[in-house]
């Protein structure tokens, strides 16, 4: 071969390795680049409240709603966890483990599959069910609640509120704590539906013609504890009762929607949500005759 054809090849050998590092030192460049741009777009890709939100909710609606109900406050199967200060008071970290675990003695199951991120979204969003936000306005005149509920309404005859009235139906102290106006107002309007004590409402006929209209507290194959109206407690042999039947009419009255204005209606709402708030110790805002 001759000294410039040698020459020649060479110079090509070299040019050709001069572009390929090019070519290489350019794709370098580039592909850095876009890593750099794909980087950036993912650490900026941090989802809203929102959505996070909406996406724990589809969790607990797969996962939670079909015991508790879509909105915590209880079904069929499952109890209230949204209003109820036992569940409130927890703190995340013991709601988690529960999530995780399970309760077998109630028959939850254990909810381990879900991994960390699902279960804290989870928790995360009962917080929001449990109204961790501007609590809502309380309606009415508290003064003229309390004196319809120990007075024209007779809800103390049978409800306890504050260490006063009756003890045939539930404390109503905490009762108003985590619901809101509507919630408590549909309560009301609705006892038949609403209410628990109406359930083992029974009225008692004895062989000798005597009754008594009560709660089954207690029962077993030979007797019966028999709540009465007035809070009494009476055991009763099953040997002298002829008939036990349910209770013709609910204990709570189911036509305060004809004995009570809407205007009282508000004020006894307003006087159980004020005294669910001091109860939980939150701030309890004036009301207008207050500053008078």
């Amino acid at each position: 071969m001759k000294l410039g054809s040698f020459r020649g090849v060479v110079f090509q050998s070299v040019l050709l390795s001069v572009g390929t590092l090019a070519w290489a030192a350019i794709l370098i460049t580039a592909s850095a680049t876009v890593l750099a741009q794909n980087s950036g777009k993912h650490a900026k890709t941090v989802r809203p409240d929102s959505e996070r939100v909406a996406e724990a909710s589809k969790i607990f609606a797969a996962t939670c709603a079909g015991c508790h109900g879509l909105d915590g406050r209880g079904g069929e199967r499952g109890p209230n966890i949204a209003s109820r200060q036992e569940v409130q008071r927890r703190s995340d970290g013991e709601l988690q483990r529960t999530v995780r675990n399970g309760i077998s003695e109630t028959g939850m199951p254990n909810f381990a599959f879900l991994g960390n991120a699902k279960i804290e979204a989870l928790v995360s969003y009962l917080r929001v069910l449990q109204g961790k936000s501007a609590p809502e306005p309380i309606p009415g005149n508290s003064q003229q609640g309390e004196s319809l509920f120990f007075g024209r309404a007779q809800c103390s005859k049978c409800h306890t509120l504050g260490g006063k009235g009756g003890f045939i139906g539930p404390d109503l102290t905490g009762f108003a704590e985590g619901l809101s106006p509507r919630e408590m107002s549909h309560a009301i309007l609705n006892p038949e539906r609403e209410s628990r004590q109406n359930r083992g409402s029974v009225s008692v006929t004895f062989v000798d013609g005597r009754s008594l209209d009560g709660i089954v507290r207690n029962e077993d194959n030979f007797s019966l504890q028999i709540q009465s109206l007035d809070g009494a407690f009476h055991l009763i042999q099953k040997a002298e009762v002829s008939e036990v039947k349910p209770a013709a009419k609910p204990l709570m009255p189911d036509d305060y929607g004809k004995t009570l204005s809407a205007t009282e209606l508000d004020d006894i709402v307003g006087f159980l949500m004020r005294t669910a708030r001091k109860e939980s110790g939150r701030a309890v805002p004036k009301e207008k005759h207050e500053d008078d």
